[in-house]
C-alpha cells in the first residue's frame, strides 16, 4: 500500500500499533466489500504523517506551523499548547483557535524547558538546613 501511495505522490501511511486491531477490522471490512473505514484510516494516517512530518521539514525554522506539526516524541502536543496558552511558548493563535509557532520557539522553549533539569545541583550545607 505505502508504495503504491509513494509512486503517486503521497507520503506513506504509517498505522501505528495501538490502533492495529481498528486497521484489521477494517481490512476485513474492506474484504467484504465496505472499503470506507479502511480509506477513512488510511487518509488519517497520510494527513497525521503530513502534519508531523513533511509540513515542519519544508516550512523551515522560521514559518508558523500548527503545533501538531511540531510536536516530538519530548514535548506532545498537548504540552506545547498549553505552554502558548501560559505564554511559556511564543505563539500565535489562529483563526478557529488554532496554535501556530515556529520550529526555532519550539525549540528555544525545549531547551529553556529542561535546562534546570540539566544544571548540577548545587550541595546542601548545614546554614541552608536552618
Amino acid at each position: 500500500m505505502n508504495l503504491v501511495l509513494v509512486r503517486l505522490g503521497y507520503p506513506p501511511a504509517i498505522i501505528q500499533k495501538r490502533e492495529r486491531p481498528r486497521y484489521l477490522l477494517a481490512l476485513r471490512r474492506a474484504d467484504a466489500g465496505d472499503p470506507s473505514p479502511l480509506g477513512e484510516m488510511v487518509a488519517r494516517a497520510i494527513l497525521e504523517n503530513l502534519m508531523r512530518f513533511v509540513v515542519p521539514a519544508v516550512a523551515g525554522p522560521f514559518r508558523l506551523v500548527a503545533l501538531e506539526a511540531l510536536a516530538t516524541p519530548v514535548v506532545g502536543h498537548r504540552a506545547l499548547a498549553m505552554a502558548a496558552r501560559r505564554g511559556r511558548l511564543r505563539a500565535v493563535r489562529g483563526d478557529g483557535g488554532v496554535w501556530r509557532s515556529t520550529r526555532r520557539w519550539v525549540d528555544d522553549y525545549v531547551g529553556q524547558r529542561y535546562a534546570s533539569l540539566r544544571r548540577p545541583r548545587r550541595p546542601r550545607s548545614r546554614d541552608d538546613l536552618s
